[in-house]
């Protein structure tokens, strides 16, 4: 059997210079991994996820009863230019840089001139990179899709399809001067969004008359510094049982731009943002992504008292406007480049 040799007497200096090497290298060890916890905390510590602003939804949910009370609001009416003016008073008690932007339509039935004005209220309006979230607050002129034709001719109040984005941006407007945003934020409230009369195949006029005016004004004035890099249209989005598509046309035009939003929304664990495509829908983000502004649309196109006399208030929730307005403070608030 074997057993260890032993070093002979001449070989012991060689084994103490071996130790003592081995020595010295176990207490060099020693020494960096008591430092490595100080090591560390030196090493570039990545930038801390996007947080949400505190968004109240109920509060969110004031606004659109309010705006509801104002009653009917299509474009061109007293109605529609109080509201206006209720949120430009708002945008500026809340830090922003608020200009009217008029343009002109046509009434599709009587062909009279409409004047019409979309209203901007800017947040950082230094800033050359910028992004803009828009809505529609005017509402159609009759809720000419309902069911019950007696119905068409009642008042459209437009609590979802119209107020719901509207009283969005009211909540947001609230949390932007303080934000850790790294953009400038255009928020835009777009007229003539549906001036359009009769239901189905017997519809008369024009949508997206405000996306338009306000596309063909950016196109115009490129040359100037400021530019967009991402937008979002928020449309019925205070939907009691709110559910959200990626709509097609925006991953079309704006892939890049939904999937950040999404992962926004996954990361915040709020399923009403689902992992699917849904209908495409017809609305202002098209305007802006012919003019190179890529843009999406955040909307619950299933909502079953769209265009109706149904589309109240009681049908609405805080909590999905909540919801919502979280998905979006937080994307604003990520330090991350936008774009396609």
């Amino acid at each position: 059997m074997s057993t260890p040799s032993t070093p002979e007497p001449a070989d012991r200096p060689t084994w103490r210079i071996v130790g003592a090497a081995l020595l010295v290298v176990a207490a060099g060890l020693g020494s960096a991994l008591m430092f490595l916890p100080a090591m560390r905390t030196t090493m570039a510590e990545p930038p801390p996820k996007a947080v949400p602003a505190k968004i109240d939804g109920d509060r969110a949910y004031g606004y659109l009863k309010a705006i509801c009370e104002i009653g009917p609001r299509p474009a061109g009416t007293a109605a529609n230019t109080k509201q206006r003016k209720m949120v430009a008073d708002h945008f500026l008690k809340h830090g922003a840089k608020v200009r009217e932007q008029p343009f002109s339509g046509k009434d599709p039935v009587s062909l009279a001139p409409v004047a019409m004005v979309n209203l901007i209220g800017s947040w950082f309006p230094d800033r050359v990179e910028r992004v803009v979230i828009g809505v529609h607050y005017d509402t159609r002129p009759f809720p000419d899709e309902d069911p019950i034709f007696a119905n068409r001719k009642k008042p459209f109040i437009g609590a979802n399809d119209g107020a719901s984005g509207v009283a969005m941006l009211m909540e947001i407007a609230h949390h932007l001067k303080d934000s850790a945003t790294p953009w400038g934020v255009d928020l835009v409230l777009f007229d003539g969004e549906e001036l359009v009369y009769g239901g189905g195949q017997n519809q008369t006029g024009e949508y997206f008359l405000g996306s338009k005016a306000f596309a063909d004004e950016y196109k115009k004035s490129k040359k100037d510094k400021a530019r967009y890099v991402a937008g979002i249209v928020l449309d019925m989005v205070g939907d009691k049982e709110l559910v959200i598509d990626k709509e097609p046309h925006s991953l079309e035009f704006a892939p890049k731009l939904v999937s950040a939003v999404w992962n926004v929304a996954k990361a915040l664990k709020i399923p009403q943002f689902r992992d699917r495509e849904g209908r495409a829908v017809l609305d202002d983000h098209l305007a802006l992504n012919d003019v190179g502004i890529p843009t999406i649309d955040i909307i619950d196109f299933d909502y079953p008292y769209w265009h109706t006399a149904d589309d109240l208030p009681e049908h609405c929730s805080g909590a999905s406007l909540a919801q919502v307005g979280k998905v979006v403070t937080a994307w604003l608030n990520e330090p991350k480049p936008r774009g396609r």
